[in-house]
């Protein structure tokens, strides 16, 4: 589920972005999972609000027993509508490092690597609310 949380090619940031574009629920390319990123601190976190049952059942095979409810993401702004981090990993229960970049308005690219960059995968997120 490395594909779940982390992420799809990084597109050019939006030079109008404000961190605050990032905060709201977003949901990932297969809208199995609904998240909710607010601040946390100097950060911000997503939290699962909502998952289909396939992916609750991914997240419980690499470990997570309750997948909503759990902070799959905390980046903190690294300027130019970028944020930098880590990203929680559910199915292979692990945390790698996250950039997040806003691509737009309600559309943000998320892209995790793992064993120092070696392996990466991304997504883009879609905001619902």
């Amino acid at each position: 589920m490395l594909s779940l949380v982390v992420a799809l090619a990084l597109a050019p940031a939006s030079a109008s972005a404000a961190p605050s574009d990032l905060e709201g629920h977003w949901g990932n390319p297969k809208k199995t999972t609904i998240v909710n990123v607010s601040r946390c601190g100097d950060d911000y976190c997503a939290i699962v609000l909502k998952a289909s049952a396939k992916a609750q059942a991914n997240a419980r095979k690499g470990g997570t027993e309750h997948f909503i409810g759990t902070e799959i993401l905390r980046v903190r702004p690294a300027g130019d509508g970028i944020f930098r981090g880590k990203a929680f990993d559910p199915e292979s229960n692990m945390h790698v490092s996250a950039v997040v970049t806003m691509a737009g308005r309600g559309v943000m690219d998320l892209k995790g690597c793992a064993f120092f960059g070696m392996i990466c995968e991304q997504q883009r997120w879609t905001k619902v609310s």
